[in-house]
């Protein structure tokens, strides 16, 4: 075995069977700068020939490790540096392009308020449970940004108004965080019907649960309603009894198990109609600050932008609504600005941009996909 040097931070072990054919493999190994195990090698890379299968093994164990060297530093970190590691974000495996293709549509921020029950058989936690099975189906559709109820900057229960959210006035809060619409998802009423029922000891009770709930959703740039709607969903579920008469299966109403799979069907059910009623909507976004030639957006690759797109950037426009019925008409475009181009990303879902065309860019100024 020979040990050749090859540059300050770089040593190439001849590894030979025979050392009289030279006929070896060689192995390249960068320390990138860190002397660790350095020392180690070079007593072990020696002049000498090979004495012992297990020297090999061990050779071999070592430049595997040694390998490692260039990939992590290993020497001790400073206390900030150990600040810094604990709060740096885990690294994911993400697709590159942010949306299937140049002409998909951008994903809009939906915001889904805790349940409102009116039905005296469901718990906090199974609506809460029922709440998060809906929020999973959502996340599935690819088609939403379900913004989490805690980024709200103020209070939602303050916005509770008898049995319903103030949405209206919610809207006014949200539209400055780029959500497109708020959904409110009631539980009107719980009805239960036993279906069978066997004898013994442990018995499988069959019963139908029929549940009625209201989902209201508001376009959050204005606070119209786009959807409002009333239905009945029916779930047929067994749960078992143990050591129980068959007078108590009344109690079937606060099946944990009865409820969860009704509401989450009734839940599931609406969702197309809740895609339907945001595709009517236009995407927009809106600029959150603007320093130096960089302006950064409060969307990104989460919503759909990928680097390259151009925006372009106006003012906000005008509510129309209807002198007599004071209906909502739509929106009076602002004036034009310019355009803008995606370079990068920051924070959860945010983006960075330099000026395409144009000038006078403003926090809070309308951006749209160009």
């Amino acid at each position: 075995m020979h040990a050749l040097g090859e540059g300050p931070n770089k040593v190439t072990c001849v590894l030979a069977a025979d050392l009289e054919s030279r006929q070896a493999a060689q192995i390249p190994v960068q320390f990138g700068g860190s002397s660790c195990y350095h020392d180690l090698m070079n007593s072990m890379c020696q002049r000498r020939p090979l004495r012992s299968f297990g020297f090999l093994v061990s050779l071999l164990a070592l430049s595997a490790t040694t390998v490692s060297c260039s990939l992590f530093d290993r020497r001790s970190p400073t206390k900030g540096q150990s600040q810094a590691a604990a709060a740096s974000p885990i690294l994911k495996d993400v697709p590159f392009d942010a949306r299937a293709n140049k002409d998909a549509p951008l994903r809009k921020r939906l915001m889904v308020l805790p349940v409102i029950n009116l039905s005296g058989p469901v718990s906090e936690r199974v609506a809460a449970s029922a709440r998060e099975s809906f929020l999973r189906q959502l996340r599935r559709t690819d088609d939403f940004v379900v913004i989490a109820n805690s980024d709200f900057p103020k209070d939602i229960n303050a916005f509770i108004k008898g049995d319903h959210f103030d949405l209206e006035g919610m809207a006014k809060v949200a539209s400055a965080m780029g959500v497109s619409g708020i959904l409110e998802t009631t539980i009107v009423e719980i009805k239960t019907r036993q279906l069978g029922d066997e004898v013994g000891l442990m018995r499988q009770v069959r019963a139908k649960m029929i549940a009625k709930i209201r989902m209201r959703m508001v376009n959050a740039r204005n606070g119209s309603v786009i959807l409002d709607e009333t239905r009945e969903t029916e779930a047929e579920e067994s749960t078992t009894r143990v050591a129980t008469r068959s007078s108590q299966d009344r109690s079937l109403e606060n099946d944990p198990v009865l409820l969860e799979a009704t509401l989450s069907r009734a839940f599931a059910g609406v969702i197309p109609r809740i895609a339907q009623s945001l595709e009517k909507l236009s995407w927009e976004g809106r600029v959150a600050m603007v320093k130096g030639d960089r302006i950064f957006l409060n969307a990104g690759r989460i919503s759909g932008l990928q680097i390259g797109d151009v925006l372009r950037v106006s003012e906000d426009g005008e509510d129309v609504y209807d002198p007599e019925t004071g209906a909502f008409i739509g929106r009076v475009p602002g004036r034009l600005k310019g355009t803008i181009e995606i370079i990068s990303y920051f924070g959860k879902d945010g983006a960075v941009a330099i000026v395409h065309s144009g000038s006078g860019f403003r926090e809070n100024d309308l951006v749209e996909l160009y």
